[in-house]
């Protein structure tokens, strides 16, 4: 490093980014295995010639390591865009199905929480304006099911269970295997093979085991912009027997279920990222928790905090808090301007101005809703990053809360 390069660092700090939630940088092995399908191996997959094989191998071998991550089979695995095109492929597929085969919607019910994505919600406000009956589960005020209530809300009628692993905004990870198996006693009680278990995976990988056999669960959405793989791609995982229609038609490709010419150096490179990330998430959680609990510590010293979701039940990476007074959203322009970025929910509930839904949907209030940051960490992230977070975000919160206190004397 030069005296110049130096001199200019200490001037202008590098920048620090906290918005691992939202995505991730794809990982420097990752992104070898992705080049020569970029440049080289570069023909369509659907080709009959030696070029066209080589790259739909590429993709059977990418299936093949994801589904045995996954411990399913290599014809339950699917490659999609992302999560929010998986999310749909999972409701709309599953409720296109039940209307091919003769049922009506009114007859239909799907349990969800308030909590969810907006690729689930919105999907479920479509249906239910065409006879879908939704019902979402109480949660706590630390965001987490109820599972006494949730059990109530099972019915002969009750065809979907959809809810996120680890929720994108506050972090908090559901007991899946607990749902579950509710589910099975049901359905062993009513002898039915419905309802059917989805569950939003796309936050879970790099911190928590996505093994089907051992969740219990139907169909998976999963993301490879959150775990260290290429933004625009992600995994659609569905048990053999659930009910499916294709949202495109045109093609063959992945099985049918969604045509059309294959990402190939993407897909490989999903896969690579997958497999790492699932390699090592024990380790890896229990580092970036440390992490975590250090920036709670320090956060703690900011007057009026509040921890949104539960503290314990909490993805490692996550942290999300509330300061009443203050604009979140002011807050995280703040903070981009002195090189941190964060955020103050999801990327797809947009830059609205509005209050966090889920931060309502736990009881808070206007204040609570519109105060909030999600500052999510990566495996880079240090005690020093932390650190700087802390001192920015406190001066800013002093010099506010002083304006306020100005204001209100005259």
């Amino acid at each position: 490093m030069s005296f110049i390069t130096s001199i200019s660092r200490i001037l202008k700090p590098e920048r620090i980014y906290l918005d691992y939630a939202a995505a991730t940088p794809v990982r420097a092995e990752v992104l070898k295995k992705m080049t020569p399908f970029q440049s080289e191996s570069f023909a369509n997959a659907s080709a009959i010639y030696k070029e066209g094989t080589d790259a739909r191998q590429a993709i059977q071998r990418a299936r093949a390591q994801v589904a045995g991550a996954l411990r399913i089979k290599k014809e339950e695995v699917f490659f999609v865009s992302g999560g929010t095109e998986a999310n749909n492929m999972a409701l709309v597929g599953f409720l296109e199905a039940l209307i091919d085969s003769g049922r009506s919607l009114d007859t239909c019910e799907v349990v969800t929480t308030a909590l969810e994505h907006p690729s689930i919600l919105e999907i479920l406000k479509q249906y239910q304006q065409k006879g879908l009956r939704v019902e979402y589960a109480p949660v706590d005020v630390d965001g987490l099911i109820i599972h006494s209530e949730f059990e109530k809300l099972l019915s002969d009628k009750t065809v979907l269970v959809t809810f996120a692993y680890a929720n994108s905004e506050i972090g908090v990870v559901q007991d899946v295997k607990a749902i579950t198996r509710a589910v099975r006693v049901f359905k062993k009680e009513h002898k039915t093979a419905f309802p059917y278990v989805h569950l939003d995976a796309s936050q879970a990988p790099l911190y928590l085991s996505c093994a089907f056999d051992a969740l219990g669960v139907d169909m998976m959405t999963l993301d490879a912009g959150k775990f260290y793989g290429p933004k625009g791609v992600g995994i659609f995982a569905k048990k053999h027997g659930v009910p499916h229609a294709p949202l495109m038609r045109g093609g063959d490709q992945e099985g049918g279920v969604r045509p059309g010419t294959e990402n190939v150096a993407g897909i490989v490179g999903c896969a690579e990222a997958f497999g790492i990330a699932v390699r090592d998430y024990e380790v890896r959680a229990q580092r970036v928790a440390a992490i975590r609990e250090y920036c709670f510590k320090e956060l703690s010293t900011i007057t009026g905090v509040v921890i949104n979701g539960s503290r314990d039940q909490r993805i490692a990476n996550n942290v999300n808090i509330s300061i009443p007074g203050i604009d979140g959203e002011y807050a995280a322009v703040v903070l981009d301007t002195n090189g941190i970025a964060v955020s103050t929910k999801s990327a797809c509930s947009g830059a609205t101005g509005s209050g966090s839904k889920v931060i309502y949907a736990l009881g808070g209030d206007d204040a609570r809703a519109l105060s909030t940051l999600r500052i999510t960490l990566g495996e880079e992230t240090t005690k020093r990053n932390i650190l700087r977070l802390v001192r920015v975000l406190q001066k800013h919160v002093t010099h506010m809360r002083e304006t306020i206190d100005q204001i209100n004397k005259k």
